[in-house]
């Protein structure tokens, strides 16, 4: 069987097309879940650009960070300084808590209380996180809401969805604020903005507070180094395949070759076997031993042969072995003719 015709068989076989189908498979996956990674490094790296151009920016009027109060905060006015001037609501229908909410590895409590502008447009405002109590699911010697005419600095944070959930008493789950409004007296509910809520900044005059929040997380983290771990995995697969073909090729072409190279091996011995047959020493004439004979016929005609040296034993190889065949061989065939003679 030719190269090409072998190669093809291999690469053609059930078993390679099995394995290519398994390869391009694996390759897919981590293809995908290459790209998934690499849209999880691009999301933190705008939102990262987001927070760096917003976050310490010069504060704006909220109309000009949120238009329209009912429709949801634009991903790129995220963190946007905004600066209003109003009051505080403190009746205690207002302050709420916001639960399970995470600080330096405890968690507590989010004060949430709306800020009424002097427009009348109403702003949710986080305005510091409150540890928990010991023995019971409430914040801890939270601070008391400042009154009177006060002007805040907020960075604008869009809102977030529901859980279904029950709220205890004075308490809300997730800072929703259409959801949130209807827990408000009816003055302040009906004019709160939807689409987003503050995270004080800054008050002035300046009150006791709440700790602050921490700042948000630029960090792009391992999400594109993972990408391109998972696109070398998909090369794997096909170098993998190839190396097992190549391999598959290599002994296949080795076991073909070493019958070849047997039958040549056998080929020689058989016409060196031939030529052994054909070196033979003929048998003598009168049917006795041809070396004895020779010997007494040699005696009889002239002076006795003289002994043979002795020769030094060397390895025969199959060439010596034919030669040396054939030079018994004629010197038999000089002692027969001489023996013939003496007949005569």
């Amino acid at each position: 069987m030719s190269g090409r015709s072998l190669r093809s068989r291999i690469i053609l076989s059930r078993d390679t097309l099995v394995g290519l189908l398994i390869v391009l498979l694996c390759a897919a996956i981590c293809v995908g879940l290459g790209l998934w990674q690499y849209g999880r490094f691009e999301t933190k790296r705008d939102t990262a650009a987001v927070i760096a151009e917003n976050y310490a920016a010069d504060p704006v009027p909220l109309a000009e960070a949120l238009p329209d109060p009912a429709q949801p905060l634009a991903a790129n006015e995220r963190w946007r300084v905004v600066e209003m001037t109003g009051s505080y609501c403190t009746d205690p229908e207002c302050v709420l808590y916001v639960r399970n909410r995470p600080l330096n590895s405890q968690v507590g409590f989010w004060q949430l209380v709306p800020f009424t502008a002097e427009d009348g447009t109403t702003l949710l405002v986080v305005r510091g996180w409150v540890p928990a109590q010991e023995t019971a699911s409430q914040p801890l010697d939270p601070p008391a809401v400042p009154t009177g005419t006060t002007t805040v600095t907020v960075r604008m944070r869009p809102a977030e969805g529901t859980v279904d959930r029950q709220d205890p008493p004075g308490q809300v789950q997730t800072v929703t604020p259409d959801v949130i409004a209807a827990k408000l007296p009816a003055d302040v509910g009906d004019s709160v903005v939807t689409g987003a809520y503050g995270e004080l900044a800054a008050e002035d005059p300046e009150a006791a507070r709440p700790q602050a929040l921490e700042s948000p997380d630029t960090s792009l983290g391992p999400h594109l180094s993972y990408a391109f771990q998972w696109w070398i995995f998909a090369l794997f697969f096909p170098a993998a395949l190839v190396y097992r073909t190549r391999k598959l090729i290599q002994d296949a072409e080795s076991e073909e070759a070493v019958p070849a190279d047997g039958a040549r091996a056998g080929s020689r011995g058989a016409h060196e076997g031939e030529d052994g047959d054909r070196a033979e020493p003929a048998a003598p004439l009168d049917g006795s031993d041809g070396g004895a004979g020779s010997s007494e016929a040699v005696g009889e005609v002239g002076s006795p042969a003289p002994p043979a040296p002795r020769r030094e034993h060397r390895p025969v190889t199959a060439e010596h072995d034919r030669r040396r065949r054939a030079r018994r061989r004629s010197h038999d065939e000089e002692e027969e003719d001489a023996l013939i003679d003496q007949q005569r």
